[in-house]
């Protein structure tokens, strides 16, 4: 104990520019928590304008002082380095070589924690709770075999090699953990299929408050969509070219995907301040999200709390928020969405589907799921950790 409170250790991914995915994810995550626990964040790497941040807001960060992420760090140097390429390189040292456990080794040697929870799929080790945030990269990968920049590194040999040492690091993250919790649904059903024990759903701690109807003139008609790793770009381009307007957003392109490529299909901004992305958001028509493998899906949520609807795939997470003919509309193939997407441009009922979507957007607070979480970290846990430490 620390000031009264119980000490809570998160174990987070690589967390890069105060913007990114995991970034807020993990802040979000420490703010929920700190009102009953005195909160440290560790990782692998924290970039360190992001480490400043967390430690403005009061929290204790333990990462390496060094950077030691080398092809990062060369990525970066040609303008090529993401958020993506950051959790990849996390995940290649810690299944070739163990990397990340010997660093939480140094990292925590004289630790004292009353709970920890491992929020990573890249860092085995031992801890209360996983929270399990998404499925394995095989998995991953394998869905996105076909997609533009992907056709080469999914196929064959590579992904058999994934696959293996994929196998070994899920079994040491769940034999490392006392609970395991599931960031959705479709998460659970997936380890389940593996044969673990899945305790609890979880769905995310992500505050999306600053997601809200912008009110401003947005100009011309048009449909959003975000571009990301796991985004079916053919699909996105097909919409563009049924005579609908696409405006794209987003910075984590797959390999082979160049911006100036997507510029000549669809209308793309690229990455966006908040700001701007909320009156993006607003503005749309409707907003597209054809993926790949979606765990559970922030831009879902963040288009209904800015009041507009999604057209999405009926399927994984999306199809856990949003609801079909009230804050969106659910498809199962490409083909169909890009019907859809044809038909709704013509025209829909926005005001009812506005509400609806402000309505469900506001059921994925971090209050409800902070008070389950802490209830679960609470009770305690006798664990002891089956794996082996180097």
């Amino acid at each position: 104990m620390r000031d009264g409170k119980p000490r809570l250790l998160i174990l987070a991914e690589p967390l890069d520019s105060v913007d990114a995915v995991q970034c807020k994810f993990i802040s979000s995550f420490a703010r929920a928590l700190r009102p009953q626990f005195d909160v440290t964040i560790a990782s692998s790497y924290i970039e360190p304008a992001t480490r400043c941040s967390l430690r403005g807001e009061g929290f204790e960060v333990l990462c390496p002082e060094k950077d030691r992420y080398l092809l990062n760090r060369i990525l970066a140097r040609v303008g090529r380095r993401t958020e993506s390429s950051l959790w990849v390189e996390a995940w290649l040292r810690e299944a070739v070589g163990s990397a990340n456990r010997r660093l939480m080794s140094r990292l925590l040697a004289d630790a004292d924690w009353t709970i920890s929870v491992n929020a990573t799929n890249t860092a085995v080790w031992p801890t209360d709770v996983w929270w399990a945030q998404g499925v394995p990269l095989n998995v991953t990968l394998a869905s996105m075999s076909g997609q533009q920049g992907m056709r080469v590194v999914t196929g064959g040999p590579f992904r058999q090699i994934v696959r293996l040492l994929d196998d070994r690091m899920i079994d040491g993250l769940h034999k490392s953990a006392g609970t395991l919790i599931a960031a959705s649904q479709y998460v659970k059903q997936f380890y389940e299929g593996l044969g673990f024990k899945v305790d609890h759903v979880i769905n995310n701690l992500t505050d999306f408050k600053e997601f809200r109807p912008d009110a401003r003139p947005h100009g011309s008609k048009y449909v959003l969509a975000y571009v990301g790793k796991e985004t079916e770009i053919d699909t996105v381009n097909a919409v563009q070219a049924s005579g609908v307007r696409v405006v794209a957003f987003g910075s984590k392109l797959l390999p082979g995907v160049s911006p100036d490529r997507l510029r000549k299909d669809v209308e793309f901004r690229g990455h966006v301040s908040q700001e701007d992305l909320v009156t993006l958001y607003s503005g749309a028509e409707f907003t597209i999200f054809p993926f790949t493998n979606e765990p559970l899906g922030y831009v879902p949520i963040e288009s209904m709390a800015c009041g507009t609807p999604v057209l999405t795939y009926n399927r994984e997470g999306p199809s856990e928020t949003v609801v079909d003919g009230q804050t969106g509309w659910l498809v199962d193939d490409a083909a169909t969405f890009v019907r859809k997407a044809s038909l709704l441009w013509k025209g829909f009922d926005k005001a009812r589907f506005r509400e609806a979507s402000l309505r469900r957007a506001a059921q994925f607070t971090p209050e409800a799921q902070a008070r389950l979480l802490t209830s679960i970290l609470m009770r305690g846990s006798s664990f002891r950790p089956e794996v082996a430490l180097a």
